[in-house]
């Protein structure tokens, strides 16, 4: 066996037990997310990963928001299982967006008010299309994250998207939309 294909070997079978490990501390998550121990964030970083994911996803009247969808314990595992690189990319955006709040309102992310909060939200997102700024391209990946943490929670498959599984048709009628009939 070559050196290579003894290495591609060996990665991808220490990527699958970090994928497994992953998936455990997910499912303890959505079991028992009071028995979840941070594994990457401090307190303090924890703090501002659910005051950003709140923001970007609120409780509302219809869902509860990204804050009882415990993303931020998502990002944690997603971040304890990621590359050193995806892990650096984090603190420096999570230190960008507490540089923004401080130079625009004296205090970190996580302190504002709602109102502020929004405002630095609004900036990083302003370049959405076309991210130049580091906050702008951080809020990208936050963003992203945040919707797939949410999105893939019980409250966000089961409260907000109201998903209540497959079931099956016993007939299939096709497209009802009058401008899609032949």
């Amino acid at each position: 066996m070559e050196r290579r294909t003894a290495l591609t070997l060996l990665s991808a079978g220490l990527l699958a037990d970090r994928i497994e490990i992953a998936k455990g501390q997910l499912l303890q998550i959505a079991s028992a997310p009071g028995d979840y121990r941070l594994q990457f964030f401090t307190p303090a970083r924890n703090e501002a990963v659910v005051a950003l994911t709140e923001t970007i996803v609120p409780a509302d009247e219809h869902s509860p928001g990204a804050r009882e969808a415990n993303v931020n314990l998502f990002i944690d595992v997603m971040l304890a299982n990621s590359e050193a690189s995806v892990q650096q990319e984090w603190v420096r955006g999570l230190d960008t967006f507490d540089a923004e709040a401080q130079r625009r309102f004296g205090s970190t992310f996580a302190q504002l008010d709602a109102v502020h909060r929004h405002e630095v939200m609004t900036t990083a997102a302003r370049n959405e299309a076309n991210p130049a700024a580091e906050l702008e391209r951080f809020f990208a990946t936050l963003k992203l994250m945040t919707l797939n943490g949410y999105y893939t929670s019980p409250i966000g498959i089961h409260r907000d998207l109201q998903y209540k599984g497959n079931t099956a048709l016993k007939n299939y009628y096709g497209c009802t939309h009058p401008e899609h009939q032949a």
